[in-house]
């Protein structure tokens, strides 16, 4: 298929050539989102960084990736798909290659950032996709296809960043898994000048920018994210002020958004919230990102800190996970349009009941941990895929294709700062809880779980609430 020819309206087989190329951009991405848990102790011993680098070594890709998902699905709205996959994978190509070749913690931060924000320019364009090729009642198995490799991805990131890490040697191999980057990053570039059109679906529609919203947004999750990601380095309660500044930045945002409509498209349309299930599906998207993304983390840092655990086996013990996250996410995918939202109730209670196992297990120690852990995660990953799968689906199914790039990138930046404020706060409780218990790492992680189970707790809450209200309005309809 020609480069210039290949229409949203494409057939079967063209249509899924299209999007498991972007799967391949969706997984690249993700991956070094998760994969990074493995390689602190590394980086550490290289480089020399402190707790406050190694927060913002992890968060700081999270932090990024947020603020770059809605402006990005615009400018993917605005240009094409193409063109913001092209620019997305340069910059990410560019900044895996500068994080590959870091000499101090500082560069590795500033590539981590950068490379967080080209992860936020290519995700929402992979979402937007699926809206744009196929229609509302095809959409299952491709939203089932990318959520299993969305989950696969961000579980089997320490897998594979651990074996990487064992052949190229504690000194340099994660450097390596950095630098793997560059290549599939080429490869995957070159396939997509190849094979995407070259023109947005609807090149009829304005797509002026609001660089006014754009930067109100952003500034306002920042200040919202930044007295958590910086919690160890700026004490007591006076930065935690930027909290509600930020929420006002966040309130003229959309008092920006909302005058701004009548002269061009704004960043994020708030007409869109009058959608009920994608309101909800923001919410819960956020809740379950919060609680759900440090787990990985935790378990890594318990195993190789408290348990001195290498890398490889810290991502083998976190394997199931991996394994059950793709089950789940497939089981979604097909059931979605059969079972609907009690779906996602059920996997919120799997995810529950495996936590809440996991919490009795902390006390083990040694490869006996590991084993004995394999099933609980195993389950976590299936209830994971079970809830985020089904959600993508049902929250964007209301939302007009016009709108398909924004919607999924508020969405995605919704379920990203959950997932920062979440690995900021539980990795931070995790820490806390080492040094209040004279390092004792299998009672922090007891208590870092614990903050999980009741956030996703809120998740469920907010899933349930969902259901109810779904059962009332078809009532009234009937009526």
């Amino acid at each position: 298929m020609s480069r210039s020819k290949a229409p949203a309206g494409a057939g079967p087989a063209q249509r899924w050539h299209i999007l498991n190329v972007a799967l391949v951009v969706s997984f690249i991405s993700l991956f070094d989102l998760s994969v990074i848990t493995v390689m602190l102790p590394s980086i550490d011993r290289a480089l020399g960084v402190g707790n406050g680098a190694v927060q913002w070594v992890v968060s700081g890709y999270s932090l990024m990736f947020a603020l770059a998902l809605v402006p990005a699905g615009r400018l993917g709205d605005a240009k094409g798909r193409r063109y913001a996959l092209l620019l997305g994978l340069a910059l990410f190509v560019g900044a895996s290659t500068m994080a590959g070749l870091a000499n101090s913690g500082t560069t590795l931060v500033a590539a981590r950032l950068l490379q967080g924000a080209a992860a936020g320019a290519l995700v929402p364009q992979i979402t937007a996709l699926v809206e744009e090729l196929f229609s509302p009642g095809e959409r299952g198995r491709p939203f089932g296809a990318l959520g299993a490799t969305s989950s696969v991805a961000t579980a089997v990131g320490p897998v594979l960043g651990g074996l990487i890490i064992a052949l190229g040697g504690a000194e340099n191999g994660w450097r390596l898994v950095f630098l793997i980057n560059v290549p599939v990053g080429m490869v995957t570039a070159v396939l997509v000048w190849r094979l995407f059109p070259t023109k947005p679906v609807d090149s009829r529609t304005s797509h002026r920018p609001d660089l006014i919203g754009t930067l109100l947004l952003g500034a306002g999750i920042l200040l919202v994210i930044l007295p958590a990601l910086q919690r160890e380095r700026w004490t007591g309660l006076l930065p935690w002020l930027l909290v509600p500044v930020g929420i006002g930045v966040l309130v003229a945002f959309r008092s920006w958004e909302t005058s701004t409509l009548r002269r061009h498209p704004p960043v994020f349309d708030f007409r869109l919230l009058t959608h009920r299930t994608y309101r909800l599906g923001l919410l819960l998207g956020f809740l379950y990102y919060a609680g759900f993304t440090s787990l990985p983390v935790i378990f890594s840092f318990h195993l190789q800190y408290g348990l001195h655990r290498s890398p490889l086996h810290t991502g083998l013990t976190i394997a199931p996970f991996a394994i059950g996250s793709a089950i789940g996410a497939l089981l979604g995918g097909r059931n979605v349009d059969r079972y609907g939202r009690p779906l996602l109730a059920i996997g919120l209670a799997i995810v529950m009941a495996s936590l809440t196992m996991m919490m009795a297990l902390t006390g083990l120690h040694g490869t006996t941990f590991s084993i004995a852990n394999a099933f609980p995660l195993l389950l976590a990953g299936i209830g994971s895929g079970l809830v985020i799968t089904p959600n993508n689906t049902l929250t964007l199914q209301q939302v007009p294709r016009a709108d398909a790039g924004s919607a999924a990138g508020m969405y995605r930046t919704m379920r990203q700062v959950g997932s920062a404020i979440g690995l900021a706060m539980i990795t931070a409780t995790l820490l806390a809880a080492v040094a209040a218990n004279d390092g004792r790492w299998s009672t922090a992680l007891r208590y870092a779980l614990a903050v999980e189970v009741g956030i996703v707790a809120a998740a469920l809450l907010t899933s349930l609430v969902d259901i109810l209200g779904s059962r009332r309005h078809g009532r009234s309809r009937a009526s």
